[in-house]
């Protein structure tokens, strides 16, 4: 580009998606000061790098309507908003990446969809989008973090309004943490029994996999197009209690998971529960985990078995947050999946719960948390799924 060139205010930009999709347009977007300019008011940003990956450098010389015309295209356009760069794009299973130089490291920056909004204190570098192959995505996970109440069906509205959140940003699975069915008024950080109370209405809201609570997940899944694992107290036939987390989808109850690994008063409210095995799924084997389970790291034992994806339901204590991000990351990394974890926040029976539900990838880089909020957060990963229909 001519550096007396002015930037436009509206940069088309066409990406060819051929050679099984991985062919992209990079572009730059920078402040106008790098550009010497005479026309005072033009937008700040302009295109000042195009390479078409992979393809010969003669197709620099085919028009753009006919490179807009080759195989699947997307285009990606910059506008400059109140000091702000917004990024829309009209694919709606690409990525956007972005890189401090044209030749990478790429890192994603958001795969939920168009818009993407950049403040203006950070509108150096350069953006592409990434797509994938025909009639495959990115997977898209949810992890939420949220206080479960003594209440049923006011968490089945928890989850319902969460479920909807992440339908709205293209999710593909969303978690949710342990026990977020029904709480647990008598859990204690303590070796202490839970008052007859207590233990009555665990009893009493324990339910069966399949059973109501599942049938009414199941149908919101069914509703919002999306695979589910939450946590619950699990009833079996000879009224054994269990600590589990389910997995379900729009077909129905998938499998579940039981807490094999106990700390504090755990064994005076449910059974233990014996092993890991990946659960087949539409997205692939899921392995699923509960909570202190992770300080046993059995990632690399799911991931042994197949699991191309990691899933945890957890109610991880504020008294040992230290151990958050060893037991969160190891995994990831020992087992090199991507790991996606629930988390209860704030008082839960008688413990206080740390939150930062989070999505961890292969290499241990935590790409989004919640903090110590409810909330949910959503990440793409790079695991290849079939589309929807």
């Amino acid at each position: 580009m001519n550096s007396t060139r002015p930037p436009r205010s509206k940069l088309p930009v066409t990406l060819i998606a051929g050679l099984g999709g991985w062919v992209t347009v990079r572009t730059s977007i920078l402040p106008m000061n790098a550009y010497p300019t005479k026309r005072p008011g033009t937008p700040p940003f302009g295109i000042r790098h195009w390479r078409l990956a992979f393809l010969p450098r003669i197709l620099w010389l085919l028009s753009p309507l006919f490179l807009q015309r080759v195989g699947s295209a997307a285009e990606l356009q910059g506008r400059m908003d109140q000091g702000s760069l917004n990024l829309t794009w009209d694919a709606p299973y690409a990525r956007l990446e972005e890189s401090s130089t044209p030749s990478g490291p790429w890192k994603t920056v958001i795969g939920a969809g168009s818009p993407y909004r950049r403040p203006p204190t950070s509108l150096r570098g350069f953006f592409r989008l990434k797509l994938p192959p025909a009639g495959k995505k990115w997977l898209t996970v949810a992890a939420v973090s949220m206080t479960s109440q003594t209440n049923t069906e006011a968490n089945l509205e928890t989850f319902s309004r969460y479920l909807d959140r992440a339908a709205s940003n293209h999710a593909d699975l969303v978690v949710f943490p342990e026990v977020a069915l029904q709480g647990c008024p008598g859990w204690r950080e303590e070796s202490l029994k839970p008052s007859v109370q207590e233990m009555a209405y665990t009893r009493e809201t324990a339910e069966t996999i399949p059973g109501p609570s599942t049938a009414k997940v199941v149908a919101k899944a069914k509703e919002v197009g999306v695979l589910v694992v939450f946590g619950m107290t699990e009833k079996d036939a000879a009224g054994r209690l269990y600590n589990a987390n389910v997995l379900l989808g729009p077909e129905g109850v998938i499998g579940r998971h039981r807490k094999s690994f106990f700390v504090a008063n755990d064994a005076m409210i449910w059974t233990l529960g014996s092993g890991f095995v990946p659960l087949d799924s539409p997205i692939g084997k899921i392995g699923l985990m509960i909570c202190a389970e992770m300080a046993q790291f059995p990632g690399p034992d799911l991931a042994r078995q197949g699991a191309v994806l990691l899933v945890t339901s957890s109610a991880w204590w504020n008294s040992i947050s230290g151990f958050w991000d060893p037991a969160t990351v190891d995994n990831a990394v020992k087992a090199s999946r991507w790991h996606v974890v629930s988390q209860q926040v704030g008082k839960v029976g008688y413990t206080q719960c740390y939150g930062h539900a989070r999505v961890v990838d292969p290499f241990g880089q935590v790409v989004c948390d919640t903090g110590a909020a409810e909330g949910l957060v959503t990440w793409t990963t790079d695991i290849l799924v079939n589309a929807r229909p």
